[in-house]
C-alpha cells in the first residue's frame, strides 16, 4: 500500500512539475507585456472592448504573437537544436522527465523514440521489451528494462548491440503492456524475428 502511495505522489509530482512551470512563465511573460500594453492602452479612447480592459487586450494579442514568433523559432534548424540541448539538459537534472513529458501527452512517439528507443533485449533462453536509452564509448548498449505493472520501476542494463532488436511500438503502447501485464505484446512483436 505504502509503494502505491509513494509511487502515485511521485507521479503526481511529474505530471505536475512542467505544468506549473509552464503556468509560471506565462504569468511572468504576460506580466512583462503587460507593462508594455499599458502605454499603448492609454491610446485607445475606449475604456472597455467587449467588457475587457483594453490594456488585457493588448497583452493577449502580443502574447499571441509571442507565441506564434516563437513557434517559428522552435520549428527551424536552430530551434530544433536548442530544444534539444534543452531536453538533454533536463533528462540529465530532472528523474523521470522522459516519461512525464511521454505521459502528459506532450510528447510524440516520434520524440519518444529518440530518448527512449522500444527494443527487445535477449537474454540466454528469453527476450524482454525495453528501452535503448545510451551507448557507452565501447559501444554497450545501456537498457532500461521496465517493471509490470508499473513501468516507470525498473532497472538499467548493459549488453552488446547484437542482443537487442529494435521494434515499432511507441512509448505509451509499451508502457500500456506492462501495465497490463504483457497482454498484447506478440501485437508489439510483429515484424521482429521473435514472432515468426
Amino acid at each position: 500500500m505504502r509503494k502505491i502511495i509513494r509511487t502515485t505522489l511521485i507521479g503526481g509530482v511529474l505530471f505536475l512539475v512542467p505544468l506549473v512551470v509552464v503556468v509560471v512563465l506565462l504569468g511572468k511573460a504576460f506580466a512583462i507585456l503587460r507593462t508594455v500594453a499599458e502605454p499603448l492602452s492609454k491610446s485607445i479612447p475606449v475604456e472597455h472592448i467587449g467588457g475587457v480592459a483594453p490594456v488585457v487586450v493588448i497583452t493577449a494579442l502580443l502574447m499571441f504573437v509571442l507565441c506564434f514568433l516563437v513557434g517559428l523559432i522552435a520549428r527551424s534548424t536552430k530551434g530544433r537544436r536548442l530544444q534539444n540541448k534543452i531536453e538533454e539538459i533536463l533528462l540529465q537534472i530532472v528523474p523521470g522527465y522522459a516519461w512525464a513529458k511521454g505521459m502528459t501527452g506532450s510528447m510524440s512517439d516520434d520524440e519518444a523514440q529518440d530518448l527512449l528507443k522500444p527494443v527487445v533485449v535477449k537474454f540466454d533462453d528469453m527476450w524482454q521489451i525495453g528501452f535503448e536509452v545510451d551507448r557507452t564509448d565501447s559501444g554497450m548498449v545501456a537498457v532500461y528494462l521496465p517493471a509490470a505493472p508499473n513501468a516507470r520501476e525498473g532497472s538499467v542494463v548493459f549488453v552488446e548491440p547484437v542482443r537487442i532488436e529494435p521494434i515499432s511500438a511507441g512509448l505509451n503502447a509499451i508502457v500500456r503492456n506492462y501495465k497490463a501485464l504483457g497482454r498484447g505484446a506478440a501485437e508489439m512483436l510483429r515484424g521482429t524475428h521473435i514472432a515468426t
